[in-house]
């Protein structure tokens, strides 16, 4: 090993771009001084998403560095040697280099190694060889999945990824940690445990347990059903193919069934942790570490969330030409597991309270199903038709699920006086992004410290960072009983909770029901659940929202401590670095036991 403890691979289709969670993770993990101070390299690993048609300089992102490349015959690092065997080996083409990490508004910064692999003409005999030891050491029977391209493709990636990897490093920077984020990395985890022997660790960093989501939206009766179904089952001794019958179907289910095999589990929330166990006997006795997402703590103080307050204030008033007292968000994706629907049963009652006590507010939806509009898109929308408080079918507005989304937002704008949503179907926040009437200067950081209320009500949410990003300038936080988040709050405010967050439990029920009862739950009985418990939220909501800015003080003194015990560097010392210590001073589970334990039952 090197001065500093640990070696780190993780195997992630985020290697280059943050599109979700994982990405936001793969940042706060990596710009920690404590993950700093404990890590020597840390190498992100994933297949090549750009192909040929790119600038090369681009291949690693904006704030990548490309120091090797055989597609576009780079090699700034002298590393052909070392690479040329492996593109030979498996028909593959490596792309090596390095990425910046630089979130904005929070004074870190960090480095990593990026590992791109272009799987697309992998060598079909290794592959086939590789996809055998598969079925003859883990049961997995690749050729139920190879027309799914996201089961092949990680598939393709794993062997070339590992033996890059090994070329990469040197005697005493191992054993290497390879952590295989989500089912994507699984593949490569399994060809370390193949090959790797005691010169690496695997770690599974479960973001999401994909068969628990999959029933979960699938599911009329969605996280009502299915939570109360779990703790049910487990109480009966049941598992997850015993409820829900055969999952093997589902390529992601048939490698996150197998995480087992790792050498450590993290789960990013309680219920995570639950629903692995649900899966099989195999987790029974499988130690599985709950290390909850950081979240991001901004420094905020009255003057800049006034000054932000007073932008999206001005923004609203060019908008509608009236100035609202009540700032809502909801920043997210426009997916069933984020509960969009939530949002409006609770604002209906609000409304009613606003109305009441001559109150006027405004909840904007930030959600994007169509990617990122052009510029010039933008400005004639909002020319023509005033978007985004009017929009259109079809791209460049309305496309997919945001489609569905506004039938519902506007029969709802129209029978609501006191409360407006209003769908920006466009990520990011700036005139560029946004048009005209963002005020100059105003970006997203802006955007979240404005808001008086932030909803996350999810039916699936294994943690949830987004709908925590404001807490730190005072926001008032909905969440649901189901995110992941809502124990680690708990971990710190305790049992009487914390003023900045408000917990919205749709999984409670009235009177108790069997899981038969439970899995034949339709829509119309879980909108009669949802519906009693937006009022009460809606009631409680009512209470916390601030009129003034004394009330937004205490709000912001409040999220301010409690985010302050709630960042990476605490997650990092507490959960993962204990985690890394243990699986690389105890005996690992060794190839000899592995297989043993698998050739004893063919079938996992």
């Amino acid at each position: 090993m090197t001065d500093k403890s640990y070696t780190v691979a993780h195997v992630t289709h985020e290697a280059v771009e943050q599109l979700g969670g994982i990405g936001t993770v793969l940042e706060g993990l990596i710009t920690s001084p404590v993950y700093q101070s404990q890590v020597g390299r840390t190498i992100l690993i994933g297949p090549i998403a750009t192909h040929m048609a790119t600038d090369p300089r681009h291949r690693l992102g904006d704030f990548g560095k490309v120091l090797y490349s055989s597609i576009d015959n780079i090699d700034e690092a002298g590393l052909s040697a070392k690479f040329k065997p492996v593109e030979w080996s498996f028909n593959v083409a490596i792309v090596y280099g390095t990425r910046q990490f630089a979130p904005p508004g929070q004074g870190r910064t960090g480095q990593c190694e990026v590992l791109l692999i272009d799987v697309f003409r992998t060598n079909p005999d290794r592959l086939d060889v590789f996809k055998l030891r598969l079925w003859e050491r883990f049961g997995l029977d690749s050729s139920r999945y190879e027309n799914a391209w996201e089961y092949e493709e990680y598939v393709r990636l794993a062997e070339p990824a590992f033996y890059a990897l090994e070329a990469l490093l040197d005697d005493d920077e191992l054993p290497c940690i390879l952590l295989a984020h989500e089912y994507m990395g699984m593949p490569s985890a399994l060809a370390a445990i193949l090959e790797g022997g005691d010169r690496y660790r695997t770690v599974f960093h479960a973001h999401e347990c994909s068969t628990a989501r999959r029933i979960v939206e699938g599911h009329p009766g969605h996280d009502v059903m299915f939570y109360n179904v779990l703790d049910q089952a487990r109480d009966q001794g049941l598992y997850m193919d015993d409820v829900f019958g055969d999952q093997d179907g589902n390529c992601r289910h048939a490698l996150v069934s197998r995480t087992h095999l790792c050498d450590g589990i993290i789960a990013v929330g309680d219920r995570t942790r639950d629903e692995l166990r649900f899966l099989s006997s195999k987790f029974d006795d499988k130690p599985i570490e709950v290390a909850y997402n950081g979240v991001p703590a901004h420094e905020v103080d009255m003057p800049a969330k006034q000054h932000s307050r007073r932008m999206l204030l001005d923004y609203s008033a060019a908008l509608f030409d009236d100035e609202p007292d009540v700032l809502m968000t909801h920043v997210t994706r426009p997916v069933i597991s984020k509960g969009l629907w939530r949002d409006l049963r609770v604002c209906h009652v609000l409304d009613a309270h606003f109305a009441r006590e001559g109150l006027t507010g405004v909840l904007y939806l930030l959600t994007s199903g169509g990617g990122v509009r052009r510029p010039h898109d933008i400005t004639a929308m909002q020319s023509n038709y005033g978007w985004p408080g009017h929009h259109r079918p079809g791209y460049p507005d309305l496309v997919g699920p945001e489609q569905d989304l506004f039938d519902m937002i506007e029969p709802f704008n129209t029978r609501h006086h006191n409360i407006r949503i209003v769908l920006v179907n466009q990520f990011g926040w700036s005139p560029r992004r946004i048009g005209r009437h963002v005020p100059t200067g105003m970006d997203m950081g802006n955007f979240r410290h404005a808001t008086d209320v932030e909803f996350g009500m999810a039916t699936y949410e294994p943690f949830g960072i987004s709908p925590l990003e404001p807490l730190a300038s005072g926001a008032v936080c909905v969440i649901s009983r189901v995110c992941g988040c809502e124990r680690f709050v708990e971990s710190i405010a305790g049992s009487q909770g914390s003023p900045n967050v408000l917990v919205a439990d749709f999984v409670h029920l009235s009177k108790p029901r069997t899981i038969e009862q439970l899995l034949a739950m339709d829509q119309m009985q879980r909108d009669r659940i949802e519906t009693a418990e937006a009022a009460c939220i809606a009631d409680k909501l009512f209470e916390r929202i601030p009129r003034n800015d004394d009330q937004r003080q205490a709000l912001l003194e409040s999220g301010q401590q409690l985010v302050a015990q709630m960042g990476w560097d605490q997650v990092i010392a507490q959960h993962l670095l204990p985690l890394f210590g243990r699986i690389i001073t105890e005996q690992s589970h060794g190839t000899f036991e592995k297989f043993s334990a698998v050739a004893a039952t063919t079938a996992l």
